[in-house]
């Protein structure tokens, strides 16, 4: 099984570095000549952030599961070190323990038998703290190469806002708001990208995890937070609306049984607007909402 686990290590960092080339060598392309054609220079670079922010978050997601990964190694080695360390103190106080075992077997056969089984229980611990070690090993390199993997995307996407800077008027503006990434509105940190739905939720509630709107319910359960199929006010939201899915914050919910969220990049990029839904009425990723 962790076999498998570190070979879907390497495929989750084959996969975030086989579309990162394209993606750098379009946000390193130049500005298109034409003022004229501003508002569709805007709009293109608006899709190309939104494509590379959508590489961002899903191998920060990687990486984070990695992160995690790495500290279980970390704690199962550490917990058989002790194990081994226990017996072997054990042994050191209790010399005359092969001298017990000698005067207690009832034939050569039995102490024997007694001796290897000691023996056996010893190297059966030693391998499998070898493997926990070599695991632990594999997971560190494939935890490195996916944050080298996000630190190459993230770069392309400084590019891209470079490339907003060099365009005028409500380009310039934008290229201000794109600097502001990682910066966060409440008192905690928010390390998603400004002007999209999950940095305004993570504006509005804590949030840990790492991925898109549609890896939410996942990285919530790896955190430990609760889920349910039931709004409440301060739950976030998650939906199926969009490729990379979507998240809001429920701020009331009425008698009749709908809520209203406030949310950020629905009617525009890096615009908050306010909306009541009704069940049924949108798709939701189950379960449906994060407490």
């Amino acid at each position: 099984m962790r076999t498998l686990c570190h070979r879907l290590s390497v495929l989750i960092v084959v996969a975030i570095l086989v579309p990162l080339a394209p993606v750098q060598a379009s946000a390193a392309s130049s500005t298109p000549a034409n003022p004229g054609g501003l508002p569709q220079t805007l709009t293109q670079v608006e899709q190309q952030l939104t494509n590379l922010n959508d590489h961002v978050e899903r191998a920060g997601a990687a990486l984070d599961t990695l992160n995690r990964r790495l500290a279980a190694d970390v704690s199962r080695e550490g917990a058989l070190r002790r194990q081994l360390q226990a017996i072997a103190r054990l042994q050191y106080e209790r010399p005359a323990l092969s001298l017990t075992l000698i005067l207690n077997a009832r034939s050569l056969s039995e102490l024997i038998s007694d001796l290897s089984q000691a023996r056996l229980v010893a190297d059966k611990q030693q391998a499998v703290l070898n493997q926990v070690t070599r695991l632990h090993q594999l997971d560190q390199q494939a935890r490195d190469q996916a944050a080298a993997a996000l630190s190459s995307i993230q770069s392309a996407r400084d590019a891209a806002s470079r490339m907003v800077q060099t365009l005028t008027g409500a380009g310039q503006q934008m290229a201000l708001a794109v600097s502001g990434v990682g910066t966060a509105a409440g008192p905690w940190p928010n390390h998603f990208a400004f002007g999209f739905c999950t940095y305004y939720v993570a504006t509005r509630r804590f949030v840990p995890w790492f991925g898109n709107a549609n890896q939410w319910i996942a990285g919530a359960r790896a955190y430990g937070f609760a889920e349910g199929s039931t709004p409440r006010v301060g739950a976030i939201m998650v939906t199926a609306e969009g490729p990379i899915g979507h998240v809001a914050y429920v701020e009331a919910v009425h008698p009749d049984g709908s809520w209203t969220v406030a949310e950020m990049n629905f009617v525009a990029w890096n615009v908050v607007d306010r909306r009541t839904i009704r069940p049924g009425q949108i798709p939701l990723i189950s379960p449906g909402f994060v407490y």
